[in-house]
């Protein structure tokens, strides 16, 4: 092979997480990218066959690996985002939990109502335009993969309906 290829970063954080998970081998970007070409299929006239790659380079301090396996969660639709109107009375958040815990993914993080931290010092229930006791509430919840959370979605859907919005790093779930 006498070309080269670019291999995009959010391929590179997948190809990082694989070998942590699969092979417990820590490198840093520039060591990964070629299992990362070879996964994101930029190489597809190697398909079918062996090849080896050579990993080169531990030189990662601990908070990339940290975004490298959240991108690459994200990019396997196993962080996922959804956005859901639920009741501001008690038992909201339970029954939201609830249809989560069902289908068994997890809450990673939530925030609901007045997030005066994380967005503004607003209230943003105030720029609703829904009944006074419901409040929009942001979850980032982690799944198997793409098919159980287009379960998650099914569920949230049943249950919210138009109230609930459904997010993967490509965009909007419908």
């Amino acid at each position: 092979m006498a070309d080269s290829q670019t291999v995009k970063e959010t391929d590179i954080a997948v190809g990082i997480l694989r070998l942590l998970e699969t092979e417990k081998v820590v490198t840093e970007g520039a060591g990964a990218i070629g299992v990362s070409a070879l996964l994101a299929g930029c190489l597809p006239e190697l398909a079918g066959k062996k090849v080896a790659c050579i990993l080169s380079g531990g030189n990662i301090d601990s908070t990339m690996i940290g975004r490298c396996i959240e991108k690459g969660l994200a990019v396997d639709n196993r962080l996922v985002r959804f956005e859901a109107l639920i009741s501001d009375r008690p038992g909201g958040v339970a029954e939201l939990s609830r249809i989560v815990s069902e289908t068994g993914a997890k809450i990673k993080a939530m925030a609901m109502g007045f997030v005066a931290i994380l967005i503004s010092a607003i209230k943003e229930r105030a720029f609703h335009h829904t009944e006074a006791f419901n409040t929009q509430c942001k979850v980032i919840a982690e799944t198997r993969g793409i098919d159980h959370a287009l379960e998650l979605n099914s569920s949230l859907k049943k249950r919210y309906g138009t109230d609930c919005n459904f997010f993967t790093i490509r965009g909007p779930l419908v």
